[in-house]
């Protein structure tokens, strides 16, 4: 009989195999924005290579164990190219602002620092996936630890984009309409990505056997992470495909970039 992990990794596979292309397509559209929209494509990369490995452990009776954690580590991991794609596009928004003031442009300087940890908490959370795949304790206790760090980063920069989101959403006056589409996007993604965050969060710092890296419920793991990543990266593409790239936009004459940073009161 099929386990329902192993029908959710296919799931999975075959999901992201269909939104690989839609992705690219995303990327290429949006050319001028090509290394945040080409996270996407590495993100459904990620996602099918933790789904074959699922399989693989599945097939294998779950005696590989390092399949099983390398997957759920892939899942984590996966959190990092999500806050990136938010961080671009909430930085293009501002890059098209109509008033160039102070506000806006400390919320444009600190999404691009946000990059910074992002990036370390992404490495946190790799090396955690090495020390878990570990048969020695104290590496495996080394491999939580550093979860732990890596998952606390990802809360604070999520809760730092969630507030630039919002405060963007605020002053939405100042937003060009070929831009507001974007917010509107990135808004209605947050609560999605805050139960995925919430839910890696859970399985590293709680024990309970539902939120278990490695033998936690599928349940669990498909309503709070599987279905809330699809969901996420349905709006990220569509956000790619449906908002007016940079050349249409400036053919348009819908925003003018600002030769020198001026601040208004």
């Amino acid at each position: 009989m099929v386990s329902e992990r192993f029908a959710i990794a296919i799931a999975e596979i075959v999901i992201y195999a269909i939104l690989l292309p839609v992705a690219l397509f995303a990327t290429v559209r949006q050319r001028s924005y090509f290394n945040c929209y080409f996270l996407l494509i590495i993100f459904c990369g990620l996602r099918i290579s933790a789904g074959g490995l699922t399989v693989a452990s599945e097939n294998d009776g779950r005696t590989n164990r390092n399949n099983l954690i390398w997957s759920q580590i892939l899942g984590a991991v996966g959190l990092g190219p999500l806050l990136v794609v938010g961080l671009g596009l909430i930085t293009r928004v501002h890059d098209r602002n109509k008033h160039c003031n102070l506000h806006s442009a400390v919320r444009t300087h600190t999404a691009r620092f946000l990059h910074v940890p992002n990036l370390l908490a992404l490495i946190l959370t790799i090396v955690s996936g090495v020390f878990l795949s570990s048969d020695d304790r104290l590496q495996q206790r080394s491999g939580k630890q550093s979860a732990q760090m890596g998952l606390s980063i990802f809360v604070a920069v999520f809760a730092v984009y969630t507030i630039i989101c919002f405060a963007t959403l605020y002053a939405l006056d100042g937003v060009v309409k070929s831009e507001r589409t974007i917010l509107y996007g990135l808004t209605l993604a947050i609560p999605f990505v805050f139960l995925r965050i919430l839910y890696a969060t859970l399985a590293v710092f709680k024990d309970n056997n539902n939120f278990a890296i490695v033998d936690g419920s599928a349940t669990v793991q498909l309503c709070m992470a599987v279905l809330m990543e699809m969901i996420i990266v349905i709006i990220y593409c569509g956000i790619g495909i449906f908002v007016p790239t940079e050349r249409q936009v400036e053919r348009r004459g819908d925003y003018q970039r600002p030769k020198q940073l001026v601040y208004e009161k």
